[in-house]
């Protein structure tokens, strides 16, 4: 019994097929261009004077930064404000603006100081007076850095679902302000009394954290979780905090604390 086909009666069916030969020859080539590839990934040059980062200020900060003050009522928030951007020892020379937003910038005496040297205070915290300073960094020419400090007003602050408040916006991009010339422009500092009122993107983009006085354990134990990852884990975290409060002696001691001042 035979079978119609129709094949060729000189086709040998021992012979590879021609299409699969061209695809061999194909894939072949495509291994050959693999191997010769460059994947390496080269750093991109920078021009670092446009950064306008300024000297290194190490164990500080840089110049551009964006720090978070937390503790309660008379935990030492002002105290150490006053000293970061009014005493030559820290920030006091690296910025050419300072504003002060504080709704008891004239009700609290250890405001005095910042009153004298800031160049603006304002007692009213508004997304559109933040919109109007940013514009004023933008349109500044030169280099000169500005420093917004928001004290104490970010509890005020509405934030809603599907909406990101200006100052969580800024935050994620102050780095990046600039005049066109150069970056780096802002700095900006926030104090509050509680941790729950600093938005995600605001903890993720902060540059630096001061927790200062005493905190329920309970709060404590959820800073340490959500900031770990600043420290290399929930349990490094703790221990340097509990470092940190053998020094507090030496923080009330007041002959310490006018020394801090000079």
């Amino acid at each position: 019994m035979s079978h119609k086909t129709d094949t060729p009666q000189d086709y040998d069916l021992k012979l590879e097929d021609e299409h699969d030969e061209k695809k061999d020859k194909k894939s072949k080539q495509k291994k050959e261009i693999k191997k010769d590839r460059d994947l390496t990934i080269y750093p991109i040059k920078i021009d670092d004077e446009r950064k306008n980062e300024g000297a290194d200020k190490y164990p500080l900060n840089p110049a551009v930064h964006f720090l978070i003050a937390i503790g309660r009522v008379k935990s030492g928030k002002s105290l150490l404000i006053n000293n970061l951007y009014l005493s030559e020892r820290f920030y006091k020379d690296d910025f050419q603006t300072k504003i002060l937003i504080s709704s008891t910038a004239y009700n609290d005496q250890i405001n005095k100081y910042m009153i004298d040297e800031f160049d603006y205070v304002f007692e009213e915290y508004s997304e559109e007076l933040l919109n109007q300073l940013v514009e004023l960094v933008q349109a500044d020419a030169g280099n000169g850095r500005w420093l917004i400090l928001l004290d104490d007003i970010i509890g005020d602050v509405k934030f809603s679902r599907g909406r990101v408040d200006a100052i969580s916006a800024l935050a994620s991009k102050f780095r990046h302000i600039g005049n066109g010339e150069v970056e780096g422009k802002l700095s900006v500092c926030i104090t509050t009394q509680y941790f729950k009122y600093i938005s995600t993107i605001l903890r993720n983009n902060a540059t630096g954290y001061y927790l200062m006085g005493a905190f329920p354990e309970t709060e404590m134990k959820k800073i340490s979780y959500l900031l770990s990852q600043l420290n290399h884990g929930e349990n490094l975290f703790q221990s340097l905090q509990k470092k940190n409060l053998l020094i507090k002696e030496k923080l009330i001691h007041k002959d310490y604390i006018q020394n801090l001042m000079v």
